[in-house]
């Protein structure tokens, strides 16, 4: 590829002058499917070759396992339950919220931020702080929103540094795209059914296992401001019937070729980035830029029962590739970081390289600092949409389910006991597919683990913001019912089921919607598929 010669030739050289930045975002990227943690498939040949001439951070890992979550700890530097209430569905940055965009505009930087839409948008707090803000109306491509920042990067050309955030969903599902992309790593089109899990968000949220259900439709409940939003107690549920109810196994390579769908969403995505970053050399604009690019959360596959990555905290929901290029991680040759490195970082480092003083709570380490070899940190703490938490070491993860972090979690947790089934403990080295719960037979591990997310959980100032879904356009609710976060068809809901299931959210103004058809388009074409 010519274009990545042309501006991976030479790393840049360190520059007296406050270097830009510009911090990417490649969202649902799990770090075992790029090239940097892989050898049998060159899918992110741009991110490989980044790294060659900058810094990998090889096990770096999101702060939670969904994109706003996620997203407002990388920005701020601060858990996402110390932001807002830790509630899925009213989740939402406050005013207060302290952005590394308001930081850095106070010290000087001109700030852009150029996202794909979806929970990362302007409805949900991240508009706060930047001198020019976008965000697509559905869940957009680096191929609308690259060229929006190379734009607005081009035109500036005063004194002051710059820094940008971009953003884009391409990994992100359904797991279709045009052209040579779209079977990039296939002998051709898959199975029916193959097709329709890797381009039907909500069907594919009818699978557990090697099964999918297709009496389980997604269940969906209306707030009081009339929108519909996705139940997470969904999972639970299918969960729960999935013994007795009827259902269609999913062949294994059914379930290779819709891993095969991602990974080629992972090439077009990388060969974006690699157009984006060519043009912004051949422009001059790198000269003096500091590149990250990161991913906020992985996405299960299958891997754990689940396609998406709501439903677990696991290295393939939370593990995500982190590579840095240019002032203070472009040594001339490729260096790696093994230790552990989060999210919050991200926040430390865009105040370090500014020379601002980090606001008041803010946590994470600049990454500059353990490139050069700081102390590696011993352990990352996760938050889950699903009542989860989670503790990751060099060695192992606990992760502890059914907790509502919206009430007293540090009490829940105190009352945790190792052999409790809602503590899971995953020995990495022997199991790093995380297949396999030895809690039982390793309690003191398991209670010294426990242990650490107690200190950690009480040590924290939970927020209290929450979103009302009457505050979000329906533009944006449409697109995030198409991808399967919201309810897939527009207020008014339908009328509620005889017997309503309470909100799975404690003190959300709801009532539960009845399983629709009309909620999920895509189940005409599974009961064709299936002869119904």
């Amino acid at each position: 590829m010519i274009w990545l010669a042309l501006w991976l030739g030479c790393a840049p050289e360190a520059a007296p002058e406050r270097p830009n930045i510009l911090l990417i975002s490649l969202d649902t990227v799990r770090a075992d499917h790029t090239s940097l943690l892989r050898d049998d498939r060159d899918t992110t040949p741009t991110l490989r070759q980044l790294a060659a001439q900058g810094t990998h951070f090889s096990r770096a890992f999101s702060q939670a396992n969904e994109s706003a979550y996620s997203h407002g700890a990388m920005l701020t530097g601060r858990y996402a339950s110390e932001l807002a209430r830790p509630d899925y569905e009213t989740y939402a940055l406050p005013g207060t919220a302290d952005l590394a965009s308001e930081v850095l505009r106070a010290y000087g930087y001109r700030t852009a931020m150029f996202s794909a839409g979806g929970h990362v948008d302007g409805a949900f707090g991240f508009d706060q702080g930047w001198d020019s803000f976008s965000a697509e109306p559905g869940f957009g491509s680096l191929y609308v929103t690259a060229p929006k920042a190379e734009a607005w990067i081009t035109a500036e050309s005063g004194p002051a540094p710059w820094f940008v955030f971009l953003h884009a969903y391409d990994a992100h599902r359904p797991y279709v795209r045009r052209g040579p992309w779209d079977h990039a790593w296939s002998a051709g089109v898959g199975s029916p059914l193959a097709e329709l899990l890797a381009s039907s968000p909500c069907v594919s949220e009818m699978v557990l296992q090697d099964r999918l259900y297709p009496e389980l439709v997604p269940t969906w409940f209306q707030h009081t401001g009339g929108a519909q939003v996705l139940s997470l107690d969904s999972y639970a549920r299918l969960r729960a019937a999935a013994p007795e109810a009827s259902s269609l196994r999913v062949p294994e390579a059914d379930a290779v070729h819709v891993k095969d769908h991602y990974d080629g969403g992972l090439l077009y995505l990388d060969t974006l980035l690699g157009a984006s970053l060519a043009r912004l050399q051949a422009a001059g604009k790198l000269e003096n830029t500091v590149v990250i690019v990161v991913s906020d959360h992985g996405e299960d596959l299958l891997d754990h029962g689940f396609m998406n990555h709501r439903t677990g905290l696991t290295d393939s929901t939370t593990r995500v590739p982190l590579v840095a290029w240019g002032p203070g991680f472009s040594t001339g040759a490729p260096q790696e970081v093994n230790g552990l490195v989060e999210a919050r970082d991200i926040a430390a480092t865009l105040f370090g390289i500014a020379g601002a003083t980090p606001p008041v709570g803010s946590g994470g380490r600049d990454l500059r600092r353990v490139a050069a070899g700081e102390a590696p940190l011993q352990a990352v703490f996760i938050e889950g949409v699903m009542d989860q938490l989670a503790v990751r070491t060099e060695s192992h993860r606990l992760v502890v389910s059914e907790l509502d972090l919206t009430g007293d979690s540090v009490a829940a947790l105190r009352a945790l006991r190792p052999g409790d089934p809602r503590l899971a403990l995953y020995a990495l080295a022997e199991d790093p597919a995380e297949q396999n719960n030895v809690s039982e037979a390793n309690p003191e591990l398991t209670q010294a683990l426990l242990d650490q997310l107690i200190a950690w959980r009480a040590g924290l100032a939970t927020g209290s913001h929450a979103l009302s879904p009457a505050a979000v356009p329906e533009a944006v609710a449409a697109e995030l019912r198409a991808h399967g976060y919201w309810g897939a068809a527009p207020s008014p809901a339908p009328s509620p089921a005889p017997s309503p299931t309470p909100s799975p959210s404690p003190g959300a103004p709801a009532v539960a919607a009845a399983p629709d058809k009309d909620l999920c388009q895509d189940r005409f074409t599974l009961e064709r598929l299936i002869g119904r």
